[in-house]
């Protein structure tokens, strides 16, 4: 394969993912279970594997159990 049959083929898009970062108690919150070293962890796995973040949903400290507990999209 020639250079410039390289740089002509079409680009392959990334993969997309949608994280969802929880913890059940706000001592997990508050340990290295915490919601930024899950973003730091999966970031650097996702990063590894070309995925594109196109989404994250986000429940800190709230228990499975609840289903009135309440989540956050960003």
């Amino acid at each position: 394969m020639t250079d410039d049959l390289i740089a002509d083929a079409p680009a392959t898009p990334a993969p997309k993912a949608a994280l969802h970062l929880r913890v059940s108690t706000g001592r997990q919150a508050e340990s290295d279970l915490s919601i930024p070293d899950q973003r730091r962890q999966i970031g650097a796995y996702r990063a590894a594997k070309g995925w594109e973040v196109v989404s994250e949903f986000v429940e800190p400290g709230n228990t499975a159990t609840d289903d009135r507990r309440p989540s956050s999209r960003r």
